[in-house]
């Protein structure tokens, strides 16, 4: 019997890409399926084989699984195997929020585009874990499109959390601010320097109370420091604290002791940060574009713009109304249980049959068997456990 293998261009820590890649792969096995993880670049060491080994383990029954997010050598090798191929397109951010800063990253970007409509011929299939990246998929030439939800393994962003990390964000509290957080590259379309001007703009109408963490990677160095000298123009130094990467523990405390989750992104497949604050209870604001109204749903506000002083208005609102808040956290608890793998592993557990029926496949997989991340997210809600 085949296998159902998945290919994925660069594995990074804590990338969301790879996260759902390693998810999808989990539950292929947990049905009784075979399943290897073959990469361009591994950058989290997990020693997985590159891509162009595969023909090492390849069995003539297999399906291909492509998590496309960037342009990468594997498209053109997928093409040549002739084997179904399936493309979970986790989305392209367009060239134009790179040019400005990296001409060589906008080229990736078209390049990454040109993949995808190529792979649109020789695929089988198409998902995407939004309706926003499902137009993509359907312009490319896919044949078949499915919206398949990304499943959520709770331990990544949920569970023990870090006291050092903690500290930092009670600190702030005790001193009577209120922690503003944003998770997430930075890079152009994410738009951080709305967050700071959102957070200047707090400044002047309610008062100096306010500290934003933007807790996310440098992708580009020119945005990188764009962002430094905005915060040096307003003033801002001691109030906006970058943080370069984060542990899965330091990354949940940061959710845990937060006040409010804002986001001024404009180009989003999904938003996974959006769906992790929410799972914490941690309510959310966020600008309405890409795919963010439909990941965000009931669970949030919907910002119709970046204004300045709507952001502030807001966030101000969420911190200084107990009542204004409460109802957000359950609006957020509803929304993670239309999120939550106990939905989104059937979803998924769907998609699989259709694409077993689809190839032809005589396979019998298990699909009644109990999902480690449906029980992992009912543990993890419990409690929140302390290092």
């Amino acid at each position: 019997m085949g296998a159902i293998h998945h290919f994925i261009p660069t594995l990074l820590p804590g990338d969301g890409t790879g996260n759902a890649a390693r998810a999808m792969q989990h539950r292929i096995k947990e049905i009784g399926l075979d399943s290897l993880m073959f990469v361009q670049e591994d950058k989290v060491n997990m020693g997985y084989p590159i891509f162009d080994q595969y023909k090492e383990f390849a069995k003539k029954d297999d399906i291909l699984i492509y998590h496309l997010a960037t342009s990468s050598g594997i498209p053109s090798y997928l093409k040549k195997l002739g084997q179904p191929v399936v493309v979970y397109y986790q989305n392209l951010t367009p060239a134009k929020y790179f040019r400005p800063y990296d001409s060589s990253a906008a080229a990736l970007q078209d390049r990454g585009m040109a993949e995808l409509k190529m792979l649109g011929e020789v695929s089988v299939m198409g998902m995407a874990p939004s309706k926003f990246n499902l137009q993509d998929l359907s312009e490319g030439g896919f044949p078949l499109v499915e919206q398949v939800p990304i499943i959520l393994d709770p331990t990544d962003f949920m569970g023990k959390i870090d006291n050092m990390a903690s500290k930092l964000l009670f600190d702030f509290t005790e001193r009577g601010f209120s922690n503003w957080l944003f998770v997430g590259r930075l890079v152009p379309n994410k738009a951080q320097e709305y967050l700071i001007m959102a957070l200047a703009a707090h400044r002047e109408i309610f008062g100096d109370t306010a500290v934003l963490h933007l807790v996310g990677r440098p992708s580009y160095k020119g945005y990188a420091r764009a962002l430094y000298e905005l915060t040096v123009k307003l003033e801002l130094e001691d109030r906006v604290n970058f943080v370069m990467g984060v542990s899965a523990a330091e990354l949940a405390s940061f959710y845990a002791m937060s006040d409010v989750f804002i986001s001024a992104s404009e180009h989003e497949g999904f938003c996974m940060p959006i769906v992790e604050a929410l799972f914490h209870g941690l309510p959310v604001i966020a600008y309405d574009a890409a795919a963010v109204p439909e990941t965000l749903g009931i669970g949030g506000v919907h910002l119709p713009s970046r204004d300045s002083v709507l952001i502030a208005t807001w966030a101000n609102r969420l911190v200084e109304s107990s009542d204004t808040r409460n109802s957000f956290v359950r609006l957020a608890s509803q929304r993670t249980n239309q999120l939550g793998p106990k939905v989104t592993v059937k979803v998924f557990d769907d998609a699989i049959a259709k694409l077993i029926n689809l190839t032809n496949r005589n396979w019998t997989p298990d699909f009644n068997s109990a999902s480690s991340f449906v029980q992992s997210h009912e543990q993890s809600s419990k409690s929140i456990e302390h290092v």
